[in-house]
């Protein structure tokens, strides 16, 4: 059975293409369009026919009458689906609710979906749900809705007249995050600037938003006005750069302390409610890593499963496993590797195209051991762009369209975030870590396969500032042999030549969606100041 799944809402669109229950291939339609998140108000009319579609069609060797069911989720807007033949639609959260279950190697568990909101009904959206799944599907247990808000309540509901939605932890961390200056999309930046404040600083956050023992909140209109309130008169009387930077990091931490104990309640509630002992977990509030770091560690659940893509974007994979499992009536495999790297391969002749396009700027040779000669250029004090295999599907680089450089060099995360990324000096950057030897480094005891938890570093380890946060923590992506191969061999000779078995890695790109094709990998190591790029079997220098 094939099954095509659509993902996203207003945003963060992608495709998914499931045969006979496996992902064959899933792609972000950012990738392709190259518009940061795919968001409605930053493309053109034209573009909301999903490019994704023709790719994971290509990608497999099929077309779309090869298709046998296309399912998406009722958030999607409706105009993104025209020309696609019979589209089931599923609720928005059961879809995140399938991308977790469906990608975990467990067999029963309670799911946890929280996020913005999803899916509406009679003036209505659901912020919070909880599942309990198993051989039988996907059972709704409880949610929690906020009122949809309109900027004029005179006027129906229309995308151009929504405002925001009550009562939903996510909404209040998007809030503080445009509060504080970061433009949409962008809580991932709140997330970094909270380790730099004081969350008593901002205790009014606190007194305002009101939490009850089950972890739902109270943010309404009301709310919202007085929290804007304190925040104009704090930065009313900061005077100097230090002390808007302060305001900022305050509120970053006091929303970020917050967010926290609402997971955690949220946990406490579901494991009462089902008393399961492994929990999944999906939605855009689990893209939150310090988050994930406390319910793992201080959650009632013997086993939590995370998996790279809980935004909007896994809806799509959760969309189709879903349509394949109702369609099939087929008790489930549990994964027993992770779904990763969902792209499509490029072959030699891909890069070589690529290449010869710049010709007379660059310099390039196939490499006798591509990993091991990345491995010696970092050691050396090189910055690579590494460009392997099919793409990553998420918001994090894995090792496939990555940046590479030595987490010991204490330059290194200035020069990236300025010269290299073009972004802000506080953002911390990740290590990729051997699986085998992450004890050595940080205190955690479980995989993160998918860079989605925080890790505080050892205090007996090695010093490794470009990959260490200033509270100490790090981002930490667990490198397994048998998941990408060539990543673990390449991290392994960077410590047989450093004795650290660590490189730091961040997603390839500057101002722009990672890079999917070998022309996007060249025209970003050209313009930037990377030194080599690692091109499938090819190490290529500027000339």
């Amino acid at each position: 059975m094939n099954v095509l799944g659509i993902g996203g809402s207003v945003h963060d669109f992608s495709c998914c293409l499931v045969v006979d229950g496996t992902v064959v291939v899933a792609i972000e339609e950012e990738r392709l369009s190259r518009v940061k998140y795919h968001p409605l108000g930053r493309i053109s009319t034209d573009q909301f026919r999903l490019r994704g579609i023709q790719y994971c069609l290509d990608a497999a060797g099929l077309t779309l009458d090869d298709v046998d069911q296309v399912v998406g989720n009722d958030l999607i807007f409706p105009a993104v689906l025209r020309g696609l033949p019979d589209v089931r639609l599923i609720n928005h959260h059961l879809a995140h609710a399938a991308s977790s279950f469906y990608l975990s190697p467990h067999s029963e568990a309670a799911v946890l979906v929280m996020d913005g909101f999803g899916s509406m009904t009679d003036g209505r959206a659901e912020t919070t749900s909880h599942f309990l799944a198993g051989d039988d599907g996907i059972r709704l247990l409880h949610w929690d809705t906020g009122a949809v808000v309109r900027k004029d309540e005179r006027l129906p509901f229309s995308w151009a007249n929504f405002d925001f939605v009550e009562d939903s932890a996510g909404v209040l961390y998007s809030h503080v995050t445009d509060l504080i200056g970061f433009g949409e999309y962008e809580e991932g930046k709140t997330m970094g600037l909270a380790a730099y404040g004081k969350a008593d600083d901002a205790a009014e956050l606190g007194r305002i938003v009101a939490v009850d023992d089950e972890g739902r909140i109270r943010f309404g209109r009301a709310e919202r006005d007085a929290l804007d309130a304190v925040h104009h008169s704090m930065m009313a009387v900061a005077r100097t750069d230090a002390d808007v930077f302060a305001v900022r990091a305050a509120f970053a931490a006091a929303v970020q302390s917050l967010l926290e104990e609402v997971v955690l309640r949220q946990a406490r509630s579901i494991h009462e409610r089902t008393g399961a002992d492994v929990l999944c977990v999906s939605g855009g509030v689990f893209m939150n890593c310090p988050a994930n770091y406390r319910l793992v560690t201080e959650g009632p659940f013997r086993e939590v499963f995370l998996h790279g893509a809980c935004g909007d974007n896994g809806t799509s994979i959760g969309a189709a496993l879903h349509g394949y499992h109702a369609g099939s009536g087929l008790h489930r495999t549990p994964m027993t590797r992770p779904v990763t790297y969902t792209g499509r391969t490029y072959g030699e002749d891909d890069h070589v195209r690529a290449l010869e396009e710049h010709r007379d700027r660059l310099v390039f040779r196939r490499s006798p051991d591509i990993a091991a000669e990345t491995a010696e250029v970092l050691a050396a004090g090189g910055v690579v762009g590494w460009f392997q295999g099919g793409s990553e599907f998420g918001a994090r680089a894995l090792g496939n369209r990555s940046i590479l450089a030595d987490p010991r060099d204490p330059g290194i995360k200035d020069r990236l975030n300025l010269v290299v990324k073009g972004r802000e000096a506080f953002r911390p950057f990740a290590p990729s870590v051997l699986f085998e030897r992450q004890g050595e480094y940080y205190d955690i005891t479980v995989e993160s396969t998918h860079m989605c938890l925080n890790a505080m570093s050892r205090d007996d380890g090695p010093a490794l500032p470009g990959v260490t946060h200033v509270d100490g923590s790090a981002r930490i992506q667990s490198v397994r042999a048998d998941v990408n191969p060539l990543y673990h061999r390449l991290i392994s000779r960077f410590a047989e030549l450093t004795g650290v078995g660590v490189v730091l890695n961040t997603s390839f790109n500057e101002r722009e969606p990672i890079v999917e094709t070998p022309e996007q990998a060249v025209d970003c190591f050209l313009r930037t100041d990377i030194d080599r790029l690692a091109l499938g079997p090819f190490m290529v220098s500027k000339a």
